[in-house]
């Protein structure tokens, strides 16, 4: 491109001051210098400019129509610049991310807060599927990353996987709920009542009661589980407050959840992350890490 955006700029500033050495005392630069680039400008194309009155200037019909043309280019200029840094800092941008459920119950409510602040222009399209089912999308490009529970997907070696935090699990149901009156429960005392879950429950053997609502939707389960006999396994700080207000009541079961589980990132191997991806890993690290 034979004319730089400094160059505009100096054109600019020739116009707004009126004066080439007003100008030039506004640019740092020397009164000659500054007028040979706008003649060099104006040999270039093969027109005047500007007219030389006085010690003064003004722009010629033509010159005025150029002058107008470079004031849009630079605000376009600004604004591109604007936004790269934006994007740089992960302040704006598109992401694609995937949560499972029980993920999702836990942490987007908490994303949206970091992300939706006066400061962000970003856009977040948020995937909330089985994990299986966000590898899929993954490997189809359809989103950027994703955050599992361990031993949701399989090993596989093009995708890369990291530890990120770790949640405490619970075994609840609702306030008089008969198994809440026995003591020293077992995987058999579940086996009585129905099961509450996004996904197929944990393997129970015959224990398992074949009775069962599969639903992706956690606050919808919460709902369900507060009002039937049903069994839920689900984050204990989502159910934290009804656990508080009694409307739930977290059951101690014997041998059979651990009291963490490992929460882990998925890409594809060799990517690089984001910006606004590394933001949200970052957040996502955070909430996780207050919960502990």
């Amino acid at each position: 491109m034979d004319v730089s955006l400094k160059s505009l700029h100096q054109l600019l500033t020739v116009a707004r001051c009126g004066s080439f050495s007003r100008a030039a005392a506004e640019l740092y630069i020397s009164q000659p210098a500054l007028s040979r680039s706008i003649a060099a400008l104006e040999k270039r194309y093969k027109m005047q400019i500007f007219n030389r009155i006085g010690h003064g200037v003004l722009p010629t019909a033509v010159g005025a129509q150029v002058i107008a043309q470079a004031e849009l280019l630079l605000q376009t200029m600004r604004t591109f610049e604007s936004n790269i840094g934006h994007l740089a800092s992960g302040a704006a941008g598109t992401l694609k991310l995937g949560l499972p459920p029980l993920l999702a119950s836990q942490l987007l409510a908490k994303l949206t807060c970091d992300f939706f602040s006066p400061a962000m222009r970003a856009e977040i399209r948020v995937s909330i599927r089985s994990g299986p089912a966000l590898l899929d999308e993954l490997k189809n490009d359809k989103i950027e990353m994703f955050f599992f529970v361990e031993s949701q997907i399989e090993t596989n070696p093009e995708i890369e996987t990291e530890p990120v935090g770790v949640l405490r699990p619970a075994c609840v149901v609702r306030s008089g709920h008969p198994l809440t009156s026995r003591h020293d429960l077992t995987v058999d005392d579940l086996g009585e009542f129905p099961w509450a879950s996004s996904v197929e429950p944990p393997a129970m053997g015959k224990q398992l009661n074949p009775a069962r609502l599969l639903c992706d939707n956690y606050h919808v389960l919460r709902e369900a589980v507060r009002q039937t006999d049903l069994v839920c396994i689900c984050s204990r700080d989502f159910v934290a407050q009804d656990v508080s207000e009694g409307s739930l009541c977290e059951i101690q079961v014997k041998n059979f959840i651990p009291p963490e589980i490992t929460i882990y990132l998925a890409k594809l191997r060799g990517r690089v992350p984001s910006p606004l991806a590394n933001a949200a890993i970052r957040h996502v690290k955070a909430h996780l890490e207050m919960l502990q």
